[in-house]
């Protein structure tokens, strides 16, 4: 049995895949090891949301989950309140960390932000421990796609931290196999990165299981569940959405949070698209329930190199519930989606062809099952955690 502290910014009951990852990481290494979390009290996307109950879904015991309360507030929309309220959690992580004992045998950090790898390096030198950096996203690449921070002195500096925590990691795991190549361009020997994709419980893929009738329906519904912020463009959704506003038998759905979502209901006002509904943020098996519900499943990213290497956490729920994929993503994602056999990728603008796509969808149960039973096996094969989290438990005991 080892000591392990984690350091994540985000955990349960916050929604988001990088919470929900955190959560299972804890809740599992938990039942070997003597585990203690840092992380913050939940505020994503806002702190209201979680006075509500049904976020709270699991009893989770947190005895040993440390939570601090950031006081920097309504970071999303202002450049210079971000970065205070990421030096603030940085700060109160760091603080935290001086109050560990110096028994801890590994450190496992979940990053972005880069502060939170700050705090990891700190721990590192301060506990004399092993360092695991998890990296579920580029920074601040992610950050030059969408076009945020982009001042020369200020890129400077966050990309020599980053490289600095990289280096200093004993051992980096990663959730896209297409971050690999990037960070081993940083001088990182690639023996010591890890691939470890965002997976599903066993749970959760009983509920993609579940099979559905192969039959034409009086009414399709085309979801969207997730995260609306600077690195996702809705245009095309919309777009799709107005194409079909006179046909009463499709309905569009979005499950969404984020920074660009007052404007998405602003432009849904504009263009009259009484076709789809925007519901509010749920629990996540409220939102995997309702994804089965549906019959075909948006997915979309900024046309830019750097999402290319991404592989963003819905396309793996909707697989793993067993609905087909239609939307406009390249590079990793394309690649994934189209070896699961699971849907078809566009880019932004190729609203006829997606149209098309999704008309003969709809006309075609059998297609529509296929491709829904591709997502899900595909799911069961290479992201259940039953099986992926092995790979952190061999890392984490290792040294």
């Amino acid at each position: 049995m080892k000591k392990v502290l984690l350091i994540s910014q985000n955990f349960y009951p916050e929604i988001g895949s990088a919470a929900n990852r955190m959560k299972y990481v804890f809740q599992t290494l938990s039942m070997t090891h003597q585990v203690t979390l840092i992380t913050t009290e939940p505020g994503y996307p806002n702190q209201n949301l979680y006075r509500e109950d049904q976020f709270w879904e699991e009893q989770l015991d947190e005895k040993d989950v440390i939570r601090i309360k950031v006081r920097t507030k309504n970071y999303t929309r202002n450049i210079m309140k971000r970065f205070l309220f990421y030096l603030e959690i940085m700060l109160q992580f760091i603080r935290a960390i001086l109050k560990q004992k110096k028994t801890v045998d590994v450190i496992y950090i979940s990053t972005p932000p880069i502060s939170v790898g700050i705090a990891g390096l700190f721990a590192k030198s301060f506990l004399k421990a092993r360092l695991i950096v998890e990296v579920r996203d580029l920074w601040p690449e992610a950050l030059v796609g969408i076009n945020r921070w982009n001042k020369p002195w200020l890129l400077r500096l966050a990309y020599m931290l980053e490289k600095r925590i990289y280096r200093r990691a004993d051992e980096i795991i990663v959730n896209s196999e297409g971050f690999v190549d990037y960070i081993v361009g940083k001088g990182i020997a690639k023996e010591k990165i890890h691939f470890v994709p965002n997976s599903l419980t066993e749970r959760e893929l009983k509920v993609g299981a579940k099979l559905k009738k192969e039959h034409l329906k009086e009414e399709y519904t085309v979801i969207y569940a997730g995260n609306i912020g600077l690195a996702q463009e809705m245009e095309d959704f919309f777009d799709m959405a107005e194409r079909f506003q006179k046909d009463p038998k499709v309905q569009f759905k979005i499950f969404g949070y984020g920074f660009r979502l007052e404007e998405a209901k602003k432009q849904l006002l504009d263009r009259n698209l009484t076709n789809i509904t925007i519901l509010c943020p749920q629990n996540r098996s409220f939102v995997l329930e309702e994804i089965k519900k549906a019959d075909i499943a948006y997915v979309t990213l900024v046309d830019h190199p750097v999402f290319e290497t991404v592989l963003p956490g819905k396309i793996i729920d909707y697989m793993g519930m067993g609905i087909p994929i239609i939307g406009n993503v390249s590079g990793y994602s394309d690649e994934v989606i189209r070896n699961a056999g699971c849907g078809y990728t566009y880019q932004h603008g190729e609203t006829d062809a997606m149209c098309a796509r999704l008309k003969q969808l709809m006309e075609n149960a059998t297609l529509c099952s296929q491709l829904g039973k591709n997502g899900h096996a595909y799911v069961c094969e290479n992201h259940r955690w039953a099986t992926n989290f092995q790979r952190i438990e061999g890392i984490v005991n290792r040294g």
